[in-house]
């Protein structure tokens, strides 16, 4: 450490210029970039190492203490959007860390509880999807696998200075909304058809990339898409950035067309919609069908079968 004569008199004798140096040591000023938010909650306490006296000046100061390279290089990410079941990587980059430890917390939405993730290379989280990664030189990762809904939330870097040192990185999880609709776009999950009538099916897809993915219609199990079988099939799409506008029409139904419908983007992302193709059943017979749970249907069929 060089410090210049103009401004301390180290001509004085042994005592008297260690307690000058440690006088104006004492009072030299505190710098922290405006990026960098000091911890409003109280610090789970076994995060903390101890400090020397000389340390704790030094850690806050930015030119000699550990401090974080995103933001020294105005690169600093707060806000992440992935895709639902994607992995995510959150970077902590921070220079002169010396022995001061990295920790990750996470603040769910709307919660003021922390939750303790990692501490140094140890992994605190009960779930096996976080893990924390090392990366030469100074990249404190830490990977969440397979993200869903519940992963949204507050991620806290802290080093374990006095106080804490912290960046904040806000992961929103994208999840896709698929819903097969009537003619106003409610939700649909019952369709009643005439026999010799055509079903239409209407199926939009939001907030996912679709500009190379395929929307599959299902009846049943079988793939309609491509059928050739029966005939009278037709699927229509239009793709968009962030979602898609699908229909599906079967001319002349018949008994075998009643059944389960389903618009698909993935196995686990699809909406269905249960198709009754009638015939000459009676208002009695249809009511044996749990219709006196279902007042709306009850109407529904007494405007149609009148």
């Amino acid at each position: 450490l060089f410090i210049s004569k103009r401004h301390y008199n180290l001509r004085s004798n042994g005592p008297r210029r260690e307690h000058s140096l440690a006088k104006h040591h004492s009072t030299w000023p505190v710098t922290q970039e405006s990026v960098v938010t000091t911890s409003q909650h109280k610090m789970l306490g076994y995060i903390f190492d101890t400090h020397s006296s000389l340390n704790k000046h030094y850690h806050h100061d930015h030119k000699w203490g550990p401090h974080f390279e995103q933001v020294e290089m105005g690169t600093n990410a707060t806000n992440i959007t992935v895709q639902v079941g994607s992995t995510v990587n959150l970077n902590c980059r921070i220079s002169l860390l010396q022995d001061k430890t990295v920790s990750w917390v996470r603040r769910k939405h709307g919660e003021d509880d922390l939750q303790l993730l990692t501490v140094g290379l140890h992994t605190y989280s009960g779930d096996s999807r976080y893990t924390v990664e090392f990366q030469y030189p100074n990249n404190w990762r830490l990977q969440i696998k397979f993200t869903n809904k519940r992963d949204e939330g507050t991620y806290e870097c802290q080093i374990s200075t006095h106080p804490p040192k912290v960046i904040q990185i806000h992961l929103h999880i994208n999840a896709p909304e698929v819903m097969i609709v009537d003619e106003e776009g409610h939700a649909l999950h019952d369709k009643f058809y005439e026999m010799e009538s055509t079903i239409q099916l209407s199926c939009i897809v939001r907030h996912v990339a679709m500009t190379s993915s395929v929307v599959s219609w299902l009846h049943g199990d079988r793939m309609l898409n491509y059928d050739t079988t029966r005939g009278g099939i037709s699927v229509k799409t239009d793709l968009m950035e962030e979602g898609a506008n699908s229909s599906l029409s079967v001319v002349r139904v018949n008994k075998t067309d009643s059944g389960n419908y389903t618009c698909a983007i993935s196995q686990t992302e699809f909406a269905t919609v249960t198709v009754h193709v009638l015939s000459g059943e009676s208002l009695a017979e249809l009511q044996h069908r749990n219709v006196a749970t279902r007042p709306e249907l009850h109407l529904f069929l007494l405007y149609f079968l009148t």
